[in-house]
C-alpha cells in the first residue's frame, strides 16, 4: 500500500481510491501522531523539569565557595542541561513539523480520493447517457422497420383479398372423354347404396 513513508499509494477502484487502503493508512497515521503526541508531551515535561528559560544557568547555593573542581561540574551540568532543553525543543519542533504534514498529506488524499471519485461517476453516467441515446435510436429504426413490415403484410393481404374475390371460370380439360350418362349414374347409385 505505502511505498515509502513519506508518499503512500492506493489502488484506483471503480468508484476512486480503495477506501479499506485509505482507512487503514489513516488508521496508522493516526496511531503514529498519536505515539508523537506523547513523545512531545515528554519532551516539553522533559523542557519544563530542566527549566522553562535555558540562558538562566542553574543556581546552585554556595556555588562561590565550592572549590574549582566543584565548579568546572556544575558549569558541565548546566552546559548538559542547555544542550538538552535545546535537543528537547528541536524534537518538540520536527515532532510538530511532521504531525502537520502527515495532516497536510492525509487531506490532500482525501481531497484526491473524492475528486477521483466524482471523475468515475461522470464517466459512468456520461456512457450510461451514450447507451441510453443509442438504445433509444435502435428502438426508433426497429419501429420504423416495424411500420414497414406492417405496410408490406397489409398490401400483400390486399392483393391477396384482390386475387380470391374474382375466381376465373374452369376450363374444361380437353383430352376427358365425356362419360357415358348411364354409366355415371349406375356407378353413383351403387356409391350411395353401398
Amino acid at each position: 500500500m505505502v511505498s515509502d513513508e513519506n508518499t503512500p499509494t492506493f489502488s484506483v477502484t471503480l468508484r476512486g481510491y480503495n477506501r479499506q487502503e485509505v482507512d487503514e493508512f489513516v488508521r496508522s497515521a493516526r496511531v503514529k501522531a498519536d505515539r508523537q503526541a506523547t513523545a512531545l508531551a515528554e519532551a516539553e515535561q522533559r523542557l519544563e523539569d530542566l527549566g522553562s528559560d535555558p540562558a538562566v544557568p542553574l543556581e546552585v547555593p554556595g556555588s562561590g565557595t565550592i572549590g574549582a573542581r566543584v565548579e568546572r561540574i556544575v558549569a558541565l551540568a548546566e552546559r548538559e542541561a542547555r544542550e538538552l532543553r535545546e535537543q528537547a525543543a528541536r524534537e518538540v519542533a520536527e515532532l510538530r513539523a511532521d504531525l502537520e504534514r502527515e495532516a497536510d498529506q492525509a487531506r490532500r488524499f482525501r481531497e484526491q480520493a473524492a475528486k477521483a471519485s466524482a471523475e468515475e461517476s461522470r464517466r459512468m453516467i456520461a456512457r450510461a447517457e451514450d447507451e441510453v441515446a443509442k438504445l433509444r435510436e435502435t428502438r426508433a429504426d426497429l419501429l420504423d422497420q416495424l411500420v414497414r413490415i406492417g405496410q408490406t403484410v397489409d398490401l400483400v393481404t390486399e392483393r391477396l383479398e384482390q386475387k380470391t374475390a374474382t375466381p376465373k371460370p374452369r376450363e374444361p380439360a380437353v383430352d376427358a372423354k365425356p362419360a357415358a350418362p348411364l354409366t355415371d349414374a349406375k356407378t353413383r347409385l351403387a356409391k350411395a347404396a353401398g
